[in-house]
């Protein structure tokens, strides 16, 4: 009786913190447009020879949302036929602006991607990219789009 006791007590305190934390999935959030899996697949180069180095494959999974903030995570990173594992990068992290403006940032062990775009329904067209402290250009080149696979 005394552990229940106890966990009763710690109840209101946990129900606050969660409604305290940033893993909102508000429908009303401007930045739900993001919630869902995004596929990215560099264009294909045309080539008269099988090749295994297909281009740079990106699945993103958005996840949770606040406001015009989104918060997700990579599911998916191969470029050409090598593979990164989705723990070698951090948390992603984004926001929406008020005309669908959308910035994407990608934490990885040594450096962080920075995806600019503009989204249009399912489609996330990439304006620029840049990686690292030098602002040096990213693996998405502009012109190129994810697209929304899944919603949550």
């Amino acid at each position: 009786m005394d552990r229940i006791l106890r966990f009763t007590s710690f109840l209101p305190v946990i129900v606050l913190c969660s409604a305290c934390g940033t893993s909102v999935t508000s429908p009303d959030s401007p930045a739900a447009l993001m919630l869902g899996e995004w596929s990215y697949a560099a264009p294909s180069r045309s080539s008269e020879s099988p090749t295994l180095n297909t281009g740079l494959h990106v699945v993103v999974t958005i996840d949770s949302v606040g406001d015009r903030r989104f918060w997700g995570r990579i599911t998916l990173w191969f470029a050409g036929d090598v593979g990164i594992a989705p723990s070698g990068f951090g948390r992603i992290t984004g926001r929406i602006d008020e005309h669908n403006g959308v910035t994407l940032e990608i934490p990885r062990a040594s450096s962080t991607v920075m995806v600019v775009g503009d989204l249009a329904g399912d489609v996330l067209t990439v304006r620029d990219c840049q990686s690292g402290a030098e602002h040096e250009s990213g693996p998405f080149a502009r012109g190129t789009a994810f697209e929304r696979v899944t919603t949550r």
